[in-house]
């Protein structure tokens, strides 16, 4: 069987089956219902209870014959696990051939053994350099899906430690064992010890001053965010402020669109054939930079011409018209389509209108009340799971959805604020004339 076919089969076995689950899970969701047994909503980072997997929404029963797959590829001691769905004994493993005992399909896929085609059968392996070891304990790989099977491990750069202790990951994304977990760093840190915007007090840090969080003490905001008067909101740099006419930019709301002056929200000046260059509306005539000129909201003219609707993506995959993003066409090339709205590529910074989600498995925003890709639910408020992962301060959503609010990026297992200055960048984006530099916005 070719690579490509035995690819689309295992795609279609693993469809509605993709699972976080294995750590001891929480019994109460944030409204206060249960979660966490079977038939129940799962709990937060995907968690469900013993011998239950989290597939789509709802923790089912794992580990029998054509069930899920539990954590760390577990379908019981002589079952085998193929793309997420357990084989019984003695049955053939689809796509891969041979037949299923103690984990293995034939020659393959247990440890010790070659892997079967990239992909480990038993319980608790892993395929490292084409061969089958053993992982999710301490110090051992990580498990399909980034999972460790030891509770109190977490998987951090691709290997099962210790989490929970100050020093130490934090588990789950978001939990220590004592102190805080640290949204910027995710990890533990010891009370009274430097966390967020402050210091961790009674287990919690201070979370105001991120993007649309709660203003700080004295209207504060941080990395250049504006205080909202109106809403005592944090708007992030780069967001429209309380009139359309206005931007917020190191951390004050100030006219925008017009020659000259910074671009509004979705990189918009007003200003006719004016273009968006550096975060400035720049008149027509005025030079782009690589020997182009704005011409018509575009940077440079004819075959030479880049930045418009459908214009191949200027220097550093920017855009200079309005509404624009660079979006890969699949060529190796990439042009400026639309963006922001339902079924379009996401603006720089996650940037998705009326509550849309910005789903990383596809680059494109998602309508709110819409499914997320993955088995990640509704996108409610920005968030996938009915808004419980990918904003600020939350887990990140499963499979490579990701952090999907506006201004917020990945660090760890968790979403954190991102784009205005001193923060990680968004992607490959800065707010409001900030450069990307080595991950991070000065």
């Amino acid at each position: 069987m070719t690579r490509l076919a035995l690819t689309a089969v295992l795609s279609l076995l693993a469809v509605g089956a993709s699972c976080t689950c294995g750590k001891p899970a929480t019994t109460l969701l944030a409204d206060g219902g249960a979660c966490g047994s079977v038939g129940d909503p799962c709990c937060a980072a995907r968690a469900c209870g013993d011998r239950a997997a989290c597939v789509d929404v709802t923790c089912q029963a794992c580990g029998g014959p054509g069930q899920a797959c539990c954590p760390g590829n577990d379908c019981g001691a002589a079952g085998c696990c193929v793309a997420q769905v357990c084989i019984a004994p003695g049955s053939t493993c689809p796509a891969l051939g041979g037949t299923c005992g103690a984990g293995s399909c034939g020659a393959c896929g247990a440890p010790g053994q070659a892997c079967c085609s990239q992909v480990c059968t038993a319980a608790s392996t892993t395929c490292v350099n084409d061969a089958c070891e053993r992982c999710g304990g301490l110090g051992q790989p990580c498990c399909s899906g980034d999972t460790c099977a030891d509770a109190a491990a977490v998987c951090f750069d691709s290997v099962c430690q210790a989490c929970g202790g100050p020093g130490e990951p934090c588990c789950g994304g978001t939990a220590c064992t004592a102190g805080c977990c640290d949204p910027d760093s995710q990890a533990c840190v010891a009370e009274g010890a430097a966390c967020g915007v402050g210091a961790c007090t009674a287990g919690l840090c201070q979370t105001c001053g991120g993007p649309f969080q709660s203003e700080c003490d004295g209207g504060r905001c941080e990395g250049g965010a504006c205080a909202e008067a109106a809403t005592g909101r944090c708007v992030p740099q780069g967001d429209m402020g309380p009139a359309s006419s206005t931007v917020c930019r190191a951390g004050a709301f100030v006219p925008c669109g017009g020659l000259g002056q910074p671009c509004c929200e979705r990189t918009t000046c007003t200003a006719p054939d004016s273009c968006c260059v550096g975060q400035l509306c720049l008149a027509p005539g005025t030079s782009c930079g690589n020997q182009r000129a704005c011409t018509a909201g575009s940077c440079g003219t004819g075959t030479n011409a880049c930045g418009g609707a459908g214009q191949p993506c200027c220097q550093g995959n920017t855009c200079v018209a309005s509404g624009l993003a660079c979006s890969s066409t699949g060529d190796n090339s990439a042009v400026c389509t639309a963006c922001g709205l339902a079924g379009t590529p996401c603006c720089p910074g996650n940037q998705c209108e009326g509550g849309g989600c910005c789903d990383g498995h596809t680059d494109h925003c998602l309508a709110e009340g819409s499914a997320c890709s993955q088995g990640q639910g509704l996108c409610v408020g920005n968030g996938c799971r009915a808004g419980t992962c990918g904003r600020l301060g939350q887990p990140r959503c499963g499979g490579d959805v990701g952090c999907t609010a506006p201004s917020v990026t990945r660090a760890g297992n968790a979403c954190v604020a991102c784009g205005g200055s001193g923060q990680r960048c968004c992607g490959r984006s800065c707010s409001s004339g900030a450069s990307c530099s080595d991950g991070r916005c000065n």
